[in-house]
């Protein structure tokens, strides 16, 4: 599973949400939707480089003027990453082959290495004296600029407020990504961070047909709500999903974009049950499991699962 990206501590978060709000304001881009990424762009005086570092003709270029091994090692430092800030020429470069919705949440990332200002003082002292960050700061500064894209894209609350008007389910994010100009990854994140219920996004890699398995799926990332957090705790998930595997039938197979709503029990850390509702979209790109929490659950009831071991199911709330 891939490491946090985003957590902040609350000073960290009120910092990061004063530059964000500052660059909406600046842009004039409140209740613009979807959320005007180019002018957003403009009131942080940046720019899209017109020819990107990721375009192969720019390596070629590169390669004719540096040689072969400096190109390489140019396309070696960008395939792991998907967006560079050029501190000195205001200028951003973002892979254009991913989606356009992908592009405006790497473009705002970018930004907020512009616009956050203790990051954009540094960067350019940085390239200056030809040092790099150290990789803590290196992450920090990383999971500062998705939360600035984020709160950007998002405008805020926005999205959370509109979300609010309908009945919980998968198609409410998904909706509402075309109406910001957001991907299905970044929307199902934001639907489930700022939910008031206690739920959860499981973000899975593209199915593998494995030999002995079948399907197998790689765990990606799990999203969690305040609620559900306060209440379960971080979710035990296996590291890969199989056919034997609960949440497999969530996991839309042969074509199909959505599943259909199930129930799905899983661990909490401290090994009890709970019971969810689950239902699953799925894109070239990743599996999306959406769990909330509804059954009215009884302390220490004993029940089977999986068949052959006996869980106890916690609480007698109503979530």
């Amino acid at each position: 599973m891939k490491l946090d990206d985003s957590s902040l501590t609350p000073s960290e978060y009120a910092a990061i949400h004063r530059a964000a709000t500052d660059l909406l304001n600046k842009a004039s881009a409140w209740d613009r939707l979807p959320t005007p990424v180019p002018d957003l762009l403009g009131a942080a005086t940046l720019r899209v480089a017109p020819m990107s570092a990721f375009d192969p003709r720019a390596l070629l270029r590169h390669a004719r003027e540096f040689g072969a091994r400096a190109a390489n090692l140019v396309k070696s430092a960008i395939e792991k990453v998907r967006g560079i800030f050029d501190v000195h020429e205001d200028l951003i470069h973002v892979d254009t082959t991913v989606a356009e919705s992908k592009q405006n949440f790497l473009k705002l990332h970018e930004a907020g290495h512009k616009h956050i200002p203790h990051q954009s003082g540094l960067f350019k002292w940085i390239q200056d004296c030809d040092k790099s960050l150290s990789p803590d700061v290196s992450d920090q500064f990383e999971r500062e600029a998705n939360i600035f894209a984020s709160v950007v894209l998002f405008q805020d609350g926005r999205f959370a407020e509109m979300a609010a008007d309908s009945a919980f389910s998968i198609k409410v994010p998904l909706a509402l990504s075309k109406k910001f100009g957001a991907s299905a990854y970044a929307s199902m994140r934001e639907y489930v961070r700022r939910n008031d219920r206690a739920c959860a996004v499981i973000v899975l890699n593209p199915v593998e047909i494995c030999p002995v398995l079948g399907m197998r799926s790689e765990l990606r990332r799990v999203e969690l709500s305040p609620l559900f957090q306060k209440r379960f705790g971080e979710l035990k998930l296996p590291e890969h999903v199989d056919r034997l595997s609960p949440l497999a039938e969530f996991i839309p197979l042969a074509g199909r974009r959505m599943s259909r709503p199930g129930t799905l029990r899983l661990e909490d850390k401290n090994g009890d049950v709970v019971e969810f509702i689950a239902e699953g979209f799925g894109t070239p790109f990743n599996s999306f499991i959406l769990i909330h929490a509804t059954a009215e659950l009884k302390k220490s009831i004993v029940v089977p699962f999986p068949s052959s071991r006996i869980v106890r199911i916690v609480g007698q709330q109503k979530f």
